[in-house]
């Protein structure tokens, strides 16, 4: 959703002036008795006042109050001022920013009684901090026409602070000078729902204000679900006050309240009853009002890709991450819930975010409650995931497959050369080996020493929480790799990999056989309380910068800065949450948000960086200047350090056919002079001489100084220190604490819970989570390749095999090709490249000689590059 800065205080400042100028006109009115439906004497359904009640109940005589709910819901009263429950005191109340009201009682009319029915139709808006809302009511009935005015009623309310509630409404008539002013506050000493005082002020047009009459209350919550309060009206007669007494009970299903009113002399004179479909607070987690205790909820996570951010509509394949976050600790907290059943057939996600759901459903199990898992088909990191289970039921046609893990590199120097490119690589630091793929044929023991690391690390991560999982030795899990590397069921089971063979129907059955059975989601999945914390809780912004670094692309770092900056004058945010998940690429864009992050920290703003499956190079510059790092022993860090390339024509343009003539102004003009190539762009024309190589080396140094010094400063270390550690190396997560580079293994629910410590937010106090980018509307279908960017090949096919035209894609930058391809990454695809690779590969073409901070996508293992290239909203 969009950021709308100090909601709060305009909210306030509106709802404060508007009840100042209702108060201006009341004591200015001319005096004449109002023909409305009088809050004295027909409110005693309202256990308090209309602005702290809040909701449809409130809104028949403060339209504002309507909106102060996360939900339209419906409210039904009666009482029993006939001696018993009849509809002829019968009213209700729905929806929220459009809503209807209706009222039925009965009035003396002719020496007898006949029955009025007002009505309200509405619209309120607003939100936790502030709402406004006009109505207009008629009634019906005998009576109507000599009894009841049509009026406009507006309505206010303000929520300034978690202590304060402000409303304001004014009912004015229609059909004569005649209005009634009804203000109301309400107090909460402790800032919590714990204790909460209120009182109104009710006065008619021309009658002096400070004759109006009083009502005044509290209420107390000693229990979750129970409401026990005291109301008090001064009568219209001038005797002593009628009391009411209201005890309430909510749950699951809703709420539900009962209000005695008696006279001085302590007579029941009628009991209201109040029925509440969705009020704007939680209740007893009971399956019914007072429900018995149920056992399991069931998740059908069926065919999701878990990722971070999922389209709002028409996009059943992904689930969110803070959605289902928020799922599973639900669950974690129902004290009625005893077992977690979770469908994973077909599921999938990046590794961090496995790894940071297994560690969420061991936090529901070290609660007491069970998980039961069903797979159909699980591989290294979904069986790391399920092995968790208390029992893991596999399917009878599933499989387990866990060959191990490796690493592996294609390189194209040789296929540079036979069609004729060359390539120079500048690379001055040890691990940084980006370009081997394009500057050697065989792979640099620098090289092999960081991926086997990473391989290594890796590995054991999945078999020791596999081995912890299921209770097996890590040697087991090793047997098992090396043996069999893809078992069947029944060797699964014979291995100790699972523990029943058999579909999700039937492990349902099985559940419901052990006597368990099925309940409620929790009441808090979904729903926002709003009567829970009175006004705008404290924000914490989720950002995903995720892809490579670029400005207007991958974490867009032209928007993303800008945004972040924006934050820092916002007093609504205490803290923001950075997940960082990209290989780098500009340094650029990378730097813009590098920045931002260090005015919000000089602003006073804690900055709180989670690292996701990767966060090197320009993503570790995106990390560095974080208040805390907190990283995952899956997640790829580090590779501080810069790297380039220079790709020119070294007799492809003789093979094709293509000759190039230029002028020039400028030594070295002619160094970006290229030879075109129809429907492909241009390559250049020659090498990088001597004095240029040179000049490339000062300015790739001198970004590495500025970059180590960067990181020196960020994390409080020594220049010496952070080179000592730089070099380009890639580092895997708890490596990288080990050398000062990150602070803590944790995934995003932990760098939320260290935003909220760093910013004051005690526990329990609720904050709201705003995520950017906004989540992408609609997933619009995609139809095959781009056909354009096959076409663009068409001409040049007959000249060269598969392989130089698959070159040829990473050096197009003809705009005219670009814009029938779509880009040139797009092109690469249609050819055969994997995303992760085109997008990679493109910017040396588009951009020659650039330096980058980044690292190649095959530094990452094959379930990484495929899971983090399958269309996720966020990058």
């Amino acid at each position: 959703m969009p950021f709308v800065p100090q909601p709060r205080h305009r909210a306030a400042r509106m709802v404060v002036v508007s009840a100042l100028t209702l108060l201006l006109i009341a004591a200015a009115a001319a005096a004449q008795t109002p023909a409305l439906l009088d809050y004295r004497t027909e409110s005693w359904f309202v256990p308090q006042t209309p602005g702290v009640t809040a909701g449809p109940v409130g809104g028949l005589f403060n339209p504002g109050a309507f909106a102060l709910t996360d939900r339209a819901g419906t409210d039904v009263w009666m009482d029993d001022r006939d001696g018993h429950l009849s509809f002829n005191h019968f009213g209700l109340a729905t929806g929220r920013r459009v809503n209807l009201a209706f009222n039925r009682s009965l009035v003396d009319w002719q020496g007898g009684q006949a029955a009025i029915n007002d009505w309200q139709i509405g619209v309120a808006g607003g939100n936790r901090a502030g709402a406004v809302g006009l109505a207009y009511r008629f009634a019906g009935g005998a009576p109507a026409d000599a009894l009841r005015d049509r009026a406009l009623v507006l309505g206010l309310v303000s929520r300034p602070t978690r202590w304060l509630t402000i409303g304001a409404s004014r009912a004015q008539s229609l059909q004569a000078d005649a209005a009634q002013n009804l203000f109301d506050l309400g107090l909460r000493p402790l800032a919590t729902p714990w204790l909460t005082l209120f009182g109104d002020w009710t006065v008619d047009d021309g009658t002096v204000f400070g004759r109006g009459n009083w009502g005044a209350g509290f209420e107390v919550r000693p229990l979750r679900g129970l409401h026990v309060g005291l109301r008090a009206r001064e009568r219209l007669d001038g005797r002593d006050p009628d009391v009411a007494v209201m005890v309430g009970v909510s749950g699951a299903t809703g709420h539900l309240a009962a209000l005695s009113v008696m006279d001085a002399d302590q007579d029941v004179m009628q009991t209201s009853f109040l029925s509440r479909s969705d009020p704007p607070f939680a209740g007893r987690e009971k399956d019914g009002l007072f429900g018995s205790r149920t056992t399991y909820v069931a998740l059908d996570l069926q065919k999701r890709v878990l990722t971070y951010q999922k389209y709002r509509w028409l996009d059943d394949d992904h689930i969110a991450w803070l959605d289902l976050l928020a799922q599973l600790e639900a669950v974690r907290d129902d004290s009625r819930l005893d077992i977690l059943a979770l469908n994973l057939a077909g599921f999938q996600g990046r590794p961090s975010l496995l790894w940071e759901m297994r560690r969420e459903l061991q936090k529901i199990r070290d609660t007491g409650k069970r998980v039961v898992i069903y797979a159909d088909r699980l591989n290294l990191g979904t069986m790391y995931l399920a092995a968790v289970a208390d029992r893991l039921v596999l399917d009878p046609q599933g499989e387990v497959s866990l060959p191990g893990m490796a690493l592996s590199r294609s390189y194209l120097k040789g296929t540079l050369e036979k069609v004729g490119l060359g390539f120079q690589e500048h690379r001055y630091y040890k691990y940084k080996s980006a370009v081997e793929t394009l500057s050697r044929d065989s792979m640099s023991d620098a090289d092999r020493e960081q991926r086997q690391r990473v391989v290594d690390v890796a590995y054991e991560t999945w078999r020791d929480g596999i081995a912890a999982g299921r209770g097996r030795s890590a040697a087991a899990v090793d047997a098992a790799v090396d043996s069999l590397g893809f078992l069947t069921p029944g060797e699964a089971l014979a291995a100790g990999l699972i523990d029943q063979v058999g579909r999700w129907d039937q492990m349902l059955n099985d559940l419901r056989k052990d006597g368990a059975r099925p309940g409620r989601w929790p009441q808090a999945v979904g729903r926002t309380w709003y009567d829970e914390q009175w006004g705008l809780p404290a924000r914490i912004p989720v950002v995903f910068l995720v892809g490579d670094c670029a400005m207007d692309s991958g974490i867009n770092g032209r928007r993303t800065s800008a945004w972040l900056r924006k934050l820092i004058g916002d007093p609504t945010v205490k803290a923001v949450v950075l997940r960082a998940d990209s290989p780098g690429g500009d340094p650029l864009p990378s730097d813009l948000v590098a920045d931002a992050v260090r005015a919000l920290r000089e602003a006073g703003k804690h900055v709180v960086v989670s690292q996701g499956d990767v966060a090197a190079s320009g993503g570790y510059w995106i990390s560095m200047d974080g208040s805390r790092i907190l990283t995952t022993p899956v997640t790829i860090t580090g590779s501080i350090g810069v790297i380039s390339g220079w790709l020119w024509d070294d007799g492809l343009s003789t093979k094709a056919g293509v000759t190039a003539e230029s002028v020039q102004r400028g030594r070295h003009a002619d160094l970006y002079s290229e030879i075109g190539l129809p429907m492909l762009g241009g390559v250049p024309r020659r090498p990088m001489n001597e004095e240029e190589l040179a000049r490339t080396e000062h300015v790739i140094r001198g970004m590495y100084d500025q970059f180590v010094q960067a990181v020196a400063r960020g994390r409080g270390l020594d220049a010496a220190a952070v080179d000592s550690v730089a070099q380009g190396r890639v580092w895997m997560g708890e490596d990288a604490i080990a050398r000062g580079l990150c602070d803590q293994v944790g995934g995003l629910s932990d760098a939320i819970a260290e935003a909220r410590r760093l910013a004051g937010i005690p526990d329990g106090q609720e904050v709201t989570l705003v995520e950017y980018p906004p989540r992408p509307l609609v997933r619009l279908p995609q139809f095959g390749p781009r056909l354009g960017a096959l076409a663009g090949f068409g001409l040049l096919g007959g000249l060269l095999d598969g392989a130089a035209q698959r070159v040829l894609a990473a050096v197009g930058g003809d705009p005219a090709a670009i814009e029938t391809a779509g880009d040139n990454a797009g092109a690469l695809r249609a050819i055969g490249f994997a995303d992760l690779e085109a997008h990679w590969l493109e910017p040396f073409g588009r951009e020659p000689g650039r330096p980058r901070a980044v690292i190649h996508p095959d530094e990452l293992p094959a379930d990484w590059r495929r899971l983090a290239a399958r269309g996720d909203p966020s990058g």
